[in-house]
């Protein structure tokens, strides 16, 4: 048989081929003088686009923003701050006159923010580590800078190393670097990973200049070398012009000077401050971008403001539904336990799994059809399956039965446990999805989940969700569940209809005197048109199953 040619070693082979053709053409059309002078400019053309430099990535300060766009920005964010108040006042949220101040308060910095627009304060902050030399510059620029605008200028708290404290204090001053229009940037040296991080982070949110502060200490042929080195690490996202050279504070010199008497005197004599790029380079920003600091700092905190808003609604709403997931979840508890067979009926757990996508959706204004919260069950269990969720889940399950010693029950109860287990990781997968996307404010139909981000949701709720103790304790909580009312396994065709939820405060006691024992209907295979996931192996149903 005919070996089959990879798809690429075909489009290359015939790519290369038409080139030849056409070098060959133009080669006769033009003659050898001509020819090859095309191919020696062909070659520098492309030499030079290589090594041309990359522009800056547009940051937010770059974009079109103007009074219109700050407007629509606090529109979007009043809208959230109105659901919330409409949410938090409604009978199905509990405390929610509690949130009632905060959204007094939204509104208020509203208010804020469209006064603090038409200021003529230019707010800047500088930024850097501990021993950057930050009080200095500010001492210097304001003495030595004369400005036609009013400029304030605060220091943000030094940050330096990876302990709690340093972490502690890169929070204050990203926090602090914020609430500026524009942002200084310090650095004695090659600007470190963390550092590089910290600054692209502001510079997505901020006009901001990287100073290379301290120049005098380094050889005077070396530090064009390191200038351009540190604008070569930033050209992502600062242009050339705004990485500076300075030195606020430099090192005295020693100065010798030869007396009459044949003795030589010496003392050290202070430099004057090496910042005059730094000033000619502000007075170019203030006279050009004045105007746009000021609107890009009010849109930042139009957009800060309805992040905070949407936290806050998103808070209300999970309380909402965190009653709605704890009841479906003892529901696949109880249907699980009751069925007769050592596997996980997918049917009856993807109809329980359906209505709780349904009720769910409620909360986040999300209108789910039958058919739509069905295909989303099956999406989320596939996606289990797919990442071993499932099996690395009743594993876990199973091994706390086998190692504790209070109560005897058969397979089950694992089954049942992992029911009500993968039932909730479901449903928080979805509630958190749902807080990552853009606020629904009035009931709509659903949308088509975003499978990559579920996915992505999924597995950090599963490593959240699967440490020892919460566990133990879920695993607890479901054996009481499960014992003080069992449910009877649902028909083949089971109803999408809300199913009664169970009662929580029957619970399972934590010791008792005597082992209770649970006798088991015996184990057959019955053949049926369903799909069934294994959750235990055979040897676990007559295992002895305990809980502390």
């Amino acid at each position: 048989m005919t070996p089959k040619l990879p798809q690429s070693l075909l489009i290359g082979g015939a790519g290369l081929s038409i080139g030849i053709l056409l070098l060959d053409v133009v080669h006769h059309a033009t003659g050898d003088g001509l020819f090859y002078a095309l191919i020696a400019g062909s070659v520098g053309a492309l030499g030079w686009w290589l090594q041309k430099p990359a522009p800056p990535a547009e940051s937010l300060e770059r974009l079109p923003i103007d009074t219109s766009v700050v407007q629509k920005a606090l529109s979007e964010a009043e809208q959230v701050i109105t659901q919330l108040r409409t949410e938090a006042t409604e009978p199905e949220t509990k405390d929610g006159e509690a949130v009632l101040p905060e959204v007094s308060d939204l509104h208020a910095q509203i208010a804020q923010i469209m006064a603090g627009m038409q200021r003529e304060q230019i707010r800047l902050a500088v930024v850097g580590g501990k021993g950057s030399g930050k009080t200095s510059l500010i001492q210097k620029l304001q003495t030595g800078w004369n400005t036609p605008r009013m400029v304030l200028i605060t220091e943000t708290p030094s940050f330096a190393g990876t302990s709690e404290v340093g972490l502690a204090a890169e929070a204050q001053a990203l926090e602090r670097a914020n609430t500026a229009d524009l942002v200084l940037f310090l650095v004695t040296g090659d600007i470190t990973d963390s550092e590089l991080a910290l600054l692209k982070q502001l510079a997505k949110r901020k006009r901001a200049l990287l100073l290379f502060n301290k120049q005098d200490q380094v050889l005077p042929d070396e530090r064009q070398i390191l200038l351009n080195s540190l604008r070569s690490r930033v050209s992502e996202f600062l242009a050339p012009a705004d990485v500076v050279a300075i030195a606020a504070v430099p090192n005295p010199i020693k100065v010798r000077q030869l007396q009459r008497d044949g003795s030589a005197k010496e003392w050290l004599e202070d430099q004057p401050a090496q910042i005059a790029p730094l000033i000619e380079r502000l007075d170019e920003i203030l006279e050009q971008e004045s105007d746009r600091l000021v609107l890009t700092s009010s849109f930042g905190d139009a957009r800060n403001l309805k992040s905070k808003a949407q936290q806050t609604l998103n808070g209300i709403r999970r309380n909402r539904a965190t009653p709605i997931l704890e009841k479906y979840q003892w529901i696949a508890a109880a249907s699980a336990f009751a069925s007769p067979l050592p596997t996980l009926d997918m049917v009856a757990t993807a109809a329980i799994n359906a209505q709780m996508v349904v009720e769910l959706g409620k909360v986040y204004k999300q209108q789910f059809s039958l058919q739509q919260a069905q295909k989303v069950a099956v999406e989320i269990g596939s996606l289990m399956l797919k990442f071993g969720v499932v099996e690395l889940s009743t594993q876990a399950i199973a091994t706390l039965f086998k190692t504790n010693a209070v109560t005897y029950v058969a397979g089950g109860a694992v089954q049942g446990v992992s029911a009500a287990y993968l039932t909730r990781l479901a449903g928080l997968s979805l509630i958190e999805y749902f807080n990552t996307q853009e606020p629904t404010l009035a009931m709509t139909d659903a949308s088509p989940l975003a499978i990559d981000r579920v996915s992505q949701i999924l597995r950090s709720v599963f490593q959240n969700n699967q440490r020892q103790n919460m566990l133990k304790e879920f695993v607890r909580q479901a054996i009481g569940q499960i014992l003080t009312k069992p449910a009877q396994a649902p028909p083949t065709e089971p109803s999408l209809q809300p199913l009664e939820p169970i009662p929580v405060e029957n619970q399972l006691p934590v010791s008792t005197a005597e082992p209770l024992q649970i006798p088991l209907p015996e184990a057959k295979l019955v053949e049926k048109e369903e799909i069934r996931i294994p959750l235990a192996s055979p040897e676990l149903e007559s295992s002895r199953l305990t809980i502390n």
